[in-house]
């Protein structure tokens, strides 16, 4: 198994499989990190404190990767681009399962003609730590969904499955990703914006109802979600991963450049499309756009 991207979901990924004897190869944006995973393994630092190191393999060429394993690409959207000639270069043999927050990522995907791709949720807590480690911070389920698939062979997605890692096989990749993505918005904006832990949407009074008026406001423009998403699911998210910080939140806190646009703004695109107007999501899109326009420095 090749991942594509050493963040907080690579490593966690790679970590949870490397435990069930599975061989993992990491492409990393540095040659320095995949050194480091070489030369120390990826570890994971469970909710208990307890540390678990597996030994990985890790380059940051491409080429160095075998081209007959599932590659899951797990990077942020907006760096797709900088990997779509090492990807588009890939055996059409190749299968690809492709891990981003949001929806605008599914477009991006279709320049792609390779045999298998499938597209993937998770709803774990995870933080990295340092360029070799991860707190596992949440436990939660992994759905997967073919995306486009021109042959007749269907990968079993199933024989990754852990205790940990579990994980459920449905068949329409559009409705999963938008559940994902209305999760995201529900809690992501908020948090960043309160500095706040995903718990704190929960036990903070007056961001619940924020985060419950905003579930309200996304399902006149998305009925759909009401067969597979409910506000019970929010919070029962917000309280797996309690001591999680949002993945929005880590890139403000890191200085880098979030994903609200293929998170959010592609929600109100999509809205807006249908002719529904979110006066309360778009509100908390600009202030993020506006922490996003600081003048920090981004990666």
């Amino acid at each position: 198994m090749v991942i594509v991207g050493a963040g907080a979901i690579g490593l966690l990924i790679g970590s949870l499989l490397s435990e069930e004897k599975h061989e993992i190869t990491y492409i990393t944006r540095t040659t320095e990190q995949a050194d480091n995973l070489r030369n120390h393994g990826v570890t994971l630092v469970r909710a208990n404190g307890e540390k678990v190191r597996s030994h990985v393999s890790a380059f940051a060429e491409y080429r160095l990767a075998p081209k007959d394993a599932l590659w899951i690409i797990a990077v942020k959207y907006h760096h797709l681009h900088d990997i779509k000639e090492n990807l588009m270069s890939l055996p059409l043999t190749t299968p690809m399962l492709f891990i981003q927050n949001g929806i605008a990522h599914l477009q991006w995907i279709n320049q792609l003609q390779h045999e298998q791709i499938y597209i993937a949720t998770i709803e774990h807590g995870a933080i990295k730590d340092n360029a070799t480690t991860v707190i596992h911070k949440g436990i939660g389920l992994t759905k997967i969904a073919p995306y486009k698939k021109t042959t007749n062979t269907y990968m079993d997605m199933s024989i990754f499955q852990t205790p940990k890692f579990q994980i459920e096989m449905v068949e329409d990749a559009y409705a999963i990703t938008l559940r994902k993505a209305v999760l995201n918005a529900c809690i992501n904006p908020i948090t960043t914006i309160l500095l706040i832990e995903n718990g704190k949407l929960i036990s903070n009074k007056q961001a619940f109802q924020l985060m419950h008026s905003l579930f309200l406001e996304m399902q006149t423009a998305f009925p759909e979600i009401s067969s597979m998403l409910t506000f019970e699911d929010v919070k029962a998210l917000c309280e797996k991963t309690s001591s999680n910080k949002s993945s929005m939140l880590q890139d403000r806190l890191n200085h880098r450049q979030s994903e609200i646009e293929p998170i959010v703004g592609e929600l109100l695109n999509l809205a807006a499309g249908r002719e529904k107007q979110l006066p309360l999501l778009r509100t908390l899109y600009q202030l993020v756009l506006a922490i996003d326009e600081k003048g920090e420095q981004h990666e």
